[in-house]
């Protein structure tokens, strides 16, 4: 009979306390160890995208090999949190609608003009399968060219904005 394998055998979290998150003079993202190894163009990446924004945040080196996980981004220093997540939300931009303004469909492709927190934005959907209702009301939407947007709380929006989408989801 095999031994079971611990997943947590394999992966090597960082300990938030002991490591600096900076930028070199190109503004690539460089993470200091604590046994002095230093690492630049460091790509992180989260594990849970959608649900868990600020935990397990792997980090990529160079070459693609991970360097290891921070559990939470909240337990790093205050300097190292503010640039990860200043590099975390280039990664993951993802503008939030603000108000629907018009939702109509031809030929199969619905075409949505909206506010969003980056300005207005006209996009086309394919199929409502691309519409994703999450707890407390969040939403995500992918368009056809792949962008993503994100609304908070579809509850919260104005009336007609809520009406436009009740069509949709």
């Amino acid at each position: 009979m095999q031994e079971a394998i611990k997943v947590t055998d394999d992966l090597k979290f960082l300990d938030a306390d002991t490591i600096s998150i900076q930028r070199n003079a190109f503004g690539e993202l460089v993470i200091q160890l604590p046994d002095g190894n230093t690492h630049s163009k460091v790509e992180p990446i989260r594990s849970f995208p959608v649900s868990e924004t600020t935990r397990y945040i792997v980090l990529i080196d160079s070459e693609g090999v991970e360097i290891g996980i921070i559990e939470d981004m909240r337990n790093l220093t205050v300097k190292s949190r503010e640039i990860l997540a200043e590099e975390l939300q280039k990664r993951y931009f993802m503008p939030k609608i603000t108000k629907i303004n018009s939702i109509e469909g031809q030929y199969g492709v619905t075409h949505w003009n909206v506010e969003t927190s980056q300005g207005d934005v006209e996009f086309g959907m394919r199929t409502r399968y691309d519409i994703v209702t999450l707890e407390n009301g969040r939403v995500l939407i992918k368009d056809a060219d792949g962008n993503r947007f994100e609304i908070e709380n579809y509850e919260k929006l104005d009336p007609k904005s809520y009406a436009l989408l009740q069509t949709q989801i």
